[in-house]
């Protein structure tokens, strides 16, 4: 076990936990009335989450498998310019 620290909470509730905590990411869980947790490591916001659930990974394995196999082809723009011009009039 690491060493511990006493602190008082002062009126406005901030606490320094430290310079060696600078910087980095924590997240400080209320275990219950007269409790607290703090941990420190990477998190993921709630609105980034689908990016980190297992579907998401498949697909992006899938789209990569794919794009190794269709390498990008050079574009001729005028012509997409002609074909894009031909829908407009249609």
């Amino acid at each position: 076990m690491g060493a511990r620290k006493l602190l008082t909470v002062p009126i406005n509730g901030q606490i320094s936990i430290g310079k060696k905590w600078a910087g980095k990411e924590i997240v400080i869980e209320e275990i219950n009335d007269s409790e607290i947790h703090i941990s420190s490591g990477t998190f993921i916001p709630d609105a980034n989450a689908t990016f980190f659930t297992k579907e998401a990974k498949n697909k992006l394995d899938s789209f990569n498998n794919w794009s190794t196999k269709n390498p990008p082809k050079k574009a001729d723009l005028k012509k997409l310019k002609e074909k894009l011009d031909d829908k407009k009039k249609n």
